[in-house]
């Protein structure tokens, strides 16, 4: 397959969306990261190499190299801004879905999962850690220096999700440059840790328990934009302050609205549908939807604006 990407352009929007094509694992396919204009216009896709599972966790440097993860293939991979992909491999033999660049240089890789427990109601299954009697991951920050040098790691609590080993799933860095904000996904806690000082601090948010005959309370993705909290909770995207106060939540159709990225500006983001496969450019001033796209359901894994 021919990549046909651009090279990055300021207000491109790009949407890991993994070509879901192996019957006997619906996690697997072909990596696909797809490239659209600040309006969802489609500019092109890449075809990534090497990987073998969904992407997601995409995320840009101070480069503008992009970065993202197929986590159940414990890979990275990054891309250079002209397009080229220019990496893929392991920094460590974990699954990691995320990385945070700290305002002191050092850069977090979050560790996806923690436990034993495979899924249930999916046929894809997790690898397992060596010589660890089934144990998926340990649920670790891993720290590194700008040079890529390990420094240290950190054992920040988690939530464990639906799963139950679900650990740092999503992850953003609030504006001090060192404290995260995360999600098991599927969980109801957003939680936060300083990396800095290596302490677990008082959860942003917890949600209420599920009632009986209503949508489920799950978190799933989280986003910062200049001190807002944007968070995809399934049926709607709330906004709330570094602080945990809501400053706004917007309804959203339906069930499964699970990733988020802030738009430019402050003023509108990008919300997608696991279930369905739909992208939204959502005003944050009044609701509104501005534009719409649908690709396909279940492979929608990253979702990030290029703001350089």
């Amino acid at each position: 397959m021919n990549s046909t990407i651009k090279p990055f352009g300021r207000g491109d929007v790009f949407v890991g969306a993994t070509l879901l094509n192996n019957p006997a694992d619906d996690h697997a396919g072909q990596g696909r990261i797809i490239q659209y204009d600040a309006d969802l216009n489609e500019k092109g896709v890449l075809w990534v190499e090497g990987t073998t599972h969904l992407i997601g966790g995409l995320t840009f440097d101070a480069d503008g190299t992009m970065w993202a993860f197929d986590n159940l293939e414990w890979l990275m991979v990054k891309i250079a801004p002209d397009g080229r992909q220019i990496y893929c491999g392991r920094m460590v033999e974990r699954a990691t879905g995320k990385v945070a660049f700290l305002a002191n240089g050092h850069y977090v890789l979050t560790e996806y999962f923690k436990g034993d427990a495979q899924p249930q109601t999916l046929t894809t299954r997790y690898k397992t850690l060596p010589g660890k009697l089934g144990q998926v991951g340990t649920g670790l920050l891993w720290e590194f220096d700008a040079a890529g040098k390990l420094v240290r790691t950190h054992e920040p609590e988690v939530h464990g999700g639906v799963s139950r080993s679900m650990a740092v799933t999503h992850a953003a860095l609030a504006s001090d440059g060192r404290t995260l904000i995360y999600t098991s996904e599927t969980g109801t806690r957003v939680m936060r840790y300083d990396v800095i000082a290596a302490k677990q601090l008082p959860d942003l948010m917890v949600l209420p328990a599920s009632e009986p005959g209503r949508p489920p309370n799950m978190v799933f993705d989280v986003a910062t934009d200049g001190g807002k909290v944007l968070l995809p909770l399934g049926n709607r995207l709330e906004v709330r302050g570094e602080d945990g106060a809501e400053r706004a939540r917007w309804p959203l159709p339906g069930f499964g609205w699970a990733l988020v990225a802030a738009g430019i500006g402050g003023d509108v983001a990008y919300v997608a549908n696991w279930f369905s496969g739909d992208v939204v450019k959502l005003s944050l001033t009044d609701g509104s939807i501005g534009a719409k796209i649908t690709i396909a359901p279940k492979s929608l894994s990253g979702l990030v604006q290029f703001a350089r």
